[in-house]
């Protein structure tokens, strides 16, 4: 009996735990990272704040929550590409796909970019990320590893979340053009 008790208490935590980082992304993803703190998703998720430092100890713990729920949802669409496909098509997939989980999340990345000076987990986390992200595509474009280096970061580069950045935001191309963008660099090198 005592360890139902336990067992039921530990699920409600991990049920507002993953309440409180659903709270987090909406907000993020209605593009109010700035008015992300500790009170306003308390607000949102209509709990207390102390609710949230029972859960968080402090911003830099819900940061690297934040970046570990984003690299599930990377992983899931990822685990979606048929790796058997022709190389143009797996090109295409990846390139959408980054391009979905960018547009989607932008708000939280740009969070994390925002705060990772601030923060050597977080910036630990952030590299650890990137080298997650590489063998992903490496995984589905193996064929970028027979480049050279060079070659390989500008493929890279070219399927980052700063290009994505700087063409959408800089010179306001809208996704089937980042597309379009991402596809033709990455293909360039590889076909």
């Amino acid at each position: 009996m005592d360890k139902l008790k336990k067992d039921g208490r530990k699920l409600r935590s991990e049920s507002t735990s993953d309440h409180i980082l659903n709270t987090a992304i909406k907000i993020a993803r209605k593009g109010n990272i700035d008015n992300m703190s500790f009170n306003s998703i308390a607000k949102e998720a209509n709990i207390g704040t102390r609710t949230i430092f029972r859960h968080f100890k402090d911003q830099e713990t819900l940061q690297e929550s934040l970046d570990q729920k984003l690299g599930e949802e990377f992983t899931s669409a990822f685990s979606l590409i048929n790796k058997t496909d022709n190389l143009e098509s797996r090109i295409e997939n990846v390139c959408s796909i980054l391009i979905k989980l960018y547009v989607k999340n932008q708000n939280i990345i740009r969070w994390n970019l925002r705060n990772i000076w601030r923060d050597k987990n977080l910036r630990k986390n952030m590299f650890s990320w990137n080298k997650i992200l590489r063998n992903f595509v490496y995984s589905i474009l193996p064929e970028i590893q027979e480049k050279r280096k060079s070659e390989r970061e500008i493929i890279f580069e070219c399927m980052s979340f700063m290009f994505f950045l700087r063409l959408s935001v800089v010179q306001s191309l809208n996704e089937k053009q980042i597309k379009e963008i991402f596809t033709l660099n990455t293909k360039k090198y590889l076909i």
